[in-house]
């Protein structure tokens, strides 16, 4: 089922590109942060496109990391992934369905991402899909699922710093226990982070990040997990204890630029990460292609 499930999604984006390939489109974001029109273009863009717009691209990346972490918990300083993505635009609103392949890990993702952008403000509701366990279609999302539900909430003052808040609200593995080890409430796991982006000159931006779990958030900050009898359950152990209460989880800087070729762009960043809380370091390339 999960094998034919990313060769129809993978078919579907290569005829979807293929259809819009000469079509002008907006400048698209696959990472956890989605940009479509900003306001301060939209009716221009809109008189020139409609109010429907397009975009797709991919990209290829030295390791997929997420708010600090590698996906794959590997710790690996190289663990390849290629992520293509499609977005389909109706004025600020935007569906986006992302795919992370890293080959060597095996770890699989598919997100589906309903967004609002207007002006500064962003707005998403997204479901993560990790394709270990339970097959795409078999799920519970209160329990025994291998999906999550998380809204984030991003602002940007003056162009240049950003603000972003994330809570997820649904995950098997999300829960906070007593201490007889039966459920007590769900941990509304949660991120915020604080971005600063200054241009340097004409060659790069250059970008400066700081994120943390404001409280003990076991769906993400908690480490490695294992998925048996169609639950997760938190892989503990000395060299993973628990991880509660307030964690800086991200301190990154990237430098970036974007190359254009007629309506195709070709963005390439070089990162530096270091999670302080399990003491790791990240060197990240990611170069890729939108249009």
């Amino acid at each position: 089922m999960t094998r034919k499930f990313f060769a129809l999604f993978l078919a579907t984006f290569a005829l979807t590109v293929a259809a819009q390939a000469t079509t002008p489109t907006e400048t698209g974001n696959s990472t956890t942060t989605l940009k479509s029109a900003l306001a301060a273009e939209q009716t221009a863009d809109d008189e020139d496109e409609g109010l429907f717009w397009f975009d797709a691209g991919a990209n290829i990346a030295s390791n997929y990391l997420w708010r600090g972490y590698d996906q794959s918990y590997s710790g690996k300083m190289f663990d390849p992934s290629i992520q293509p993505s499609v977005t389909f635009g109706l004025g600020a609103f935007y569906l986006d369905l992302w795919l992370n392949v890293s080959p060597m890990s095996q770890y699989q993702e598919f997100d589906m991402t309903l967004g609002f952008d207007y002006k500064n403000l962003s707005i998403t509701v997204y479901d993560v899909w990790c394709g270990v366990g339970k097959d795409f279609w078999q799920n519970d999302f209160l329990d025994g699922s291998n999906h999550n539900l998380t809204a984030t909430i991003d602002y940007t003052f003056f162009d240049r710093l950003r603000l972003h808040w994330g809570t997820t609200f649904i995950h098997s593995a999300d829960w906070l226990y007593n201490e007889d080890g039966s459920r007590m409430r769900r941990a509304f796991s949660s991120y915020f982070e604080v971005a600063y982006t200054q241009p340097v000159k004409e060659l790069f931006d250059i970008s400066f990040t700081a994120g943390a779990s404001p409280w003990t958030g076991p769906f993400w900050t908690a480490g490695p997990q294992l998925f048996e009898d169609g639950e997760y359950f938190l892989n503990y152990d000395d060299k993973n204890p628990p991880v509660t209460g307030f964690n800086v989880t991200n301190l990154n800087i990237t430098l970036s630029r974007e190359f254009e070729a007629g309506s195709v762009t070709f963005p390439v960043e070089l990162g530096y990460t270091f999670n302080p809380t399990t003491k790791r370091h990240y060197a990240l390339l990611k170069a890729g292609f939108s249009f």
